[in-house]
C-alpha cells in the first residue's frame, strides 16, 4: 500500500512548547463545501518540522481521510495470523460473573479464509438455556473477531465509512458498536440523537474540542500524534467522543495506535467505552498487535453490560 507522507526526517526534542495554529479546511458535509476553522495546538517539534517542510494542513487532511486504521482490522480477516483473547463480564459491583478465553488461527484457502479455533474455555453464565449469548457485547465480539465458517477473503477498504446493518434493533446496535470501534470520528446517522455528535470534524462539533498535533514514539517508531479532547465545559451531553489520540508513523502515515473514549448518558443510549488499538506493519501491510476494550453499556430493552476484553495478534503471514 503506497502512502504519500507529508513529512520527512525531523529531529526529536524532549522539551515542548505550544503554538496556536488557525487552520481552514474544506468540509463536504453537504452539496456545497463548508469552511471548517480549527484551532490546533502544535508542540515545539512540530513547529520546528514546519520549517523543514512539514505541512500541518495536509497532515490534518490525512487524519480525516485515513483508511489505514480500518485496513489493519480488515487484514485480520485476510492474512494468516494467530489471535489469543480473553473476555470478562462484571456485575454492577465489578465482580466477575463470566469469562471466555480463546486461541484461534486464520487460515487461507485460496481466495477464501476460515478461522480455526484452537481452544475456547467458557466460565459462568455467558449463555442462556438455548445456548445463545446473554450479552450483546459478547455477540459483537464474536461477529467482529471470530467469524464462523468459510468466508471470502477481502481486505479492500471499499468506503471510508462502514455500513450499518438494516436488520433487527439488536443487529443495528451491533453494527453501530462496530462503527464506534473502527470508524471513530464519522457520523452514524442511524443512531438517534447522538449520531451527528460523532462527526468530530463537522463545523457543528469541532468547536467543542481542543485539537493538538505533537511528537511521540510508538513501538520505537517516531510518530506525529493527533489528539482531540472535549473542552472541559463541553464534557456533557453535547459531546460523545471525550478523547481520541492517534499515532501516525512519520515515514509511512500508517496509524500505529489509537486510544479513545466515547460516552453518553440518556434514556436512549447510555454507555462509557474506552478502546485502545496497537498496530504494526508487516511486509508493508498494517496489522493489529493488540486490541483492548473496556465498556459499560446500558442497552435499551437488554440491560446493563460491563464487559472487558483483549486480543493479541501474532504469527502474521503477509503475502503481497
Amino acid at each position: 500500500m503506497e502512502m504519500r507522507p507529508f513529512w520527512s526526517g525531523v529531529a526529536t526534542w524532549s522539551r515542548r512548547a505550544v503554538l496556536m495554529f488557525c487552520l481552514s479546511l474544506g468540509y463536504a458535509a453537504s452539496a456545497q463545501p463548508d469552511t471548517l476553522r480549527l484551532q490546533v495546538t502544535l508542540d515545539e517539534v512540530v513547529i520546528s518540522a514546519q520549517a523543514q517542510g512539514f505541512d500541518v494542513e495536509a497532515f490534518i487532511r490525512q487524519v480525516q481521510e485515513d483508511t489505514t486504521f480500518h485496513k489493519a482490522f480488515l487484514n485480520t480477516r485476510f492474512h494468516q495470523n494467530r489471535v489469543r483473547s480473553g473476555l470478562r463480564v462484571h456485575n454492577k459491583g465489578q465482580k466477575e460473573t463470566a469469562s471466555l478465553q480463546r486461541t484461534a488461527r486464520l487460515l487461507r484457502l485460496g481466495q477464501q479464509a476460515v478461522m480455526e479455533m484452537d481452544s475456547s474455555v467458557e466460565r459462568g453464565r455467558l449463555r442462556d438455556r438455548k445456548g445463545e449469548h446473554r450479552y450483546l457485547t459478547v455477540e459483537m465480539y464474536d461477529d467482529v473477531f471470530f467469524l464462523q465458517g468459510v468466508f471470502q477473503a477481502n481486505n479492500t477498504v471499499a468506503a471510508r465509512r462502514l455500513e450499518v446493518d438494516r436488520g433487527s434493533r439488536f443487529e443495528k446496535y451491533k453494527s453501530e458498536l462496530k462503527k464506534f470501534m473502527f470508524d471513530p470520528g464519522t457520523e452514524i446517522a442511524s443512531v438517534p440523537f447522538i449520531g451527528h455528535k460523532l462527526a468530530l470534524f463537522s463545523p457543528e462539533m469541532a468547536r467543542f474540542y481542543q485539537f493538538r498535533v505533537w511528537s511521540d514514539e510508538r513501538s520505537g517508531r517516531p510518530c506525529w500524534v493527533f489528539s482531540a479532547d472535549a473542552r472541559p465545559e463541553f464534557r456533557d451531553g453535547r459531546t460523545v467522543i471525550k478523547t481520541m489520540d492517534t499515532w501516525f508513523d512519520r515515514g509511512s502515515g500508517v496509524v500505529l495506535a489509537r486510544e479513545y473514549r466515547i460516552a453518553n448518558s440518556s434514556v436512549f443510549l447510555d454507555f462509557d467505552i474506552t478502546i485502545r488499538v496497537q498496530n504494526t506493519v508487516v511486509n508493508g501491510e498494517p496489522v493489529p498487535v493488540r486490541v483492548d476494550y473496556d465498556g459499560d453499556w446500558d442497552i435499551p430493552f437488554r440491560g446493563r453490560e460491563i464487559v472487558r476484553f483483549w486480543l493479541l495478534y501474532d504469527e502474521w503471514q503477509v503475502v503481497r
